[in-house]
Order: structure tokens, then C-alpha cells, then sequence
């Protein structure tokens, strides 16, 4: 029987591998596109034999899978986390729209690259649905008590969402007067409708009569004028 710690050592060796050859496709496909990152070609950047390629990534979706989730691992997008201990809508859209946007600004050049190569767009389709349903979520959370107001997230998805925070940036605005502008144009809003939603809720049952009220200050039903 193989010796443990000559299968560990192995199963080391074998994820330094596979994590070397992810790093040399994200760099191809950050510096070149998915187009030029070939089986050669990572196996030339990772220093690595072609055969080994294939023996950890069988195909090319499968190290575009790869290469995507390494991506986001390495952006580290906000979590949930950052909400706890604030309250009220304006508070927590300001941690919002400022975690979102640095995360906008780390993230950048996988947007341009996302953009300008539509076969990222059908590689990595369903990792980027997964990606947008977490990022809904983490909106919903920013929201509240309007979590589950769809079309309070349509509103703050648009003008928090990084069309919108780019087009600010592509008009000579700083990240900070970016989130600033887009808090301008959504707080209030959201703020309003708050109020709206709160004032529509359905009224309580009545809170029952004090235990000191008697039966004189109800009046008695069974007594006679």
C-alpha cells in the first residue's frame, strides 16, 4: 500500500498544477481574450505539456469555467456581511453603492474584456447568471424592508448597476461623485416609496380594551333603557 504521505505530496503536486495552469489562462485571457488562450498556449504560459492540460481541463469550457471563477475569487465581490449594524434605507444604499463601486473599479478590465469578446458571452452564460442572481441578492439585502419590492431593485440594478456607474465615470466623474449621484437619484425615491408602502399596510386588529374598562363603560347590551 502507497505510503500516505507519498498519495498527499501527489494530490499536492497535482493542485499546484491545475492552479498554475488556471493562473496562465486567466493572464492569456486578460492580457489576449479567450480566442488565444489554446491548449499550447496555456501550456506555454504555465510551463506545463499540452497532455497535462487536457488531463486537468478535458475541454476549453472547462477552463473558461475555471478561468471565471478564479476571476471572481480574485475580485472578492461584497457580501451581505457589510450591511450589519446599519440601518435605514439611506445608510445602507451609501454601503451599498460605495462597496459596489470599488468593486466596479477592481473589476474593470474583465468588464471591458466581457464586452469586446462575445464568445465570453455564451463561455461563461451560466456562471455570469449565477453571478447576477447573487448580485439581486445582495441588493435585496441593501433594500430592507423593500427586499421584496421588485421594481425598488429594477431601479437601484440601473443606476447603482456599473452601466450606469461607468457612463458617470466616462463623463469625468470620480468614483465617489459617482456613488454620490447615483445615491441623489435613488435614495429619495426609494425613500418615498418606503413611506408610500409603509402608509398602504393593512391596519391591525383593534388592541383590546384596557382590563380596567368595565361593563358601564362599554355598556351593557342586556339592559334595558
Amino acid at each position: 500500500m502507497p505510503r500516505r504521505y507519498t498519495l498527499g505530496k501527489r494530490a499536492g503536486q497535482k493542485a499546484d498544477t491545475r492552479a498554475r495552469i488556471v493562473a496562465a489562462a486567466v493572464e492569456i485571457y486578460r492580457e489576449r481574450g479567450m480566442s488565444a488562450a489554446s491548449t499550447l498556449a496555456v501550456a506555454h504560459a504555465a510551463d506545463v505539456a499540452p497532455a497535462t492540460v487536457r488531463n486537468h481541463f478535458p475541454d476549453r469550457d472547462a477552463i473558461s469555467t475555471a478561468v471565471f471563477d478564479a476571476v471572481l475569487a480574485e475580485l472578492q465581490p461584497p457580501s451581505e456581511r457589510i450591511f450589519d449594524g446599519i440601518d435605514g434605507i439611506g445608510p445602507r444604499l451609501r454601503r451599498l453603492a460605495e462597496a459596489m463601486a470599488d468593486f466596479y473599479e477592481r473589476s474593470q478590465p474583465w468588464w471591458l474584456a466581457y464586452e469586446r469578446e462575445p464568445e465570453l458571452f455564451e463561455a461563461w452564460s451560466s456562471r455570469v447568471e449565477r453571478y447576477n442572481a447573487s448580485m439581486d441578492a445582495f441588493m435585496r439585502a441593501a433594500l430592507g424592508p423593500l427586499g421584496d419590492d421588485d421594481r425598488a431593485l429594477t431601479v437601484v440594478a440601473a443606476i447603482i448597476g456599473p452601466p450606469a456607474f461607468f457612463n458617470f465615470r466616462s463623463r469625468g466623474l470620480s468614483s465617489p461623485e459617482a456613488v454620490d449621484l447615483g445615491l441623489e437619484l435613488t435614495v429619495p425615491w426609494l425613500e418615498a416609496r418606503l413611506a408610500a408602502a409603509t402608509a398602504a399596510a393593512p391596519v391591525s386588529a383593534a388592541a383590546p380594551l384596557p382590563a380596567s374598562t368595565t361593563a358601564a363603560d362599554q355598556g351593557d347590551s342586556g339592559r334595558k333603557p
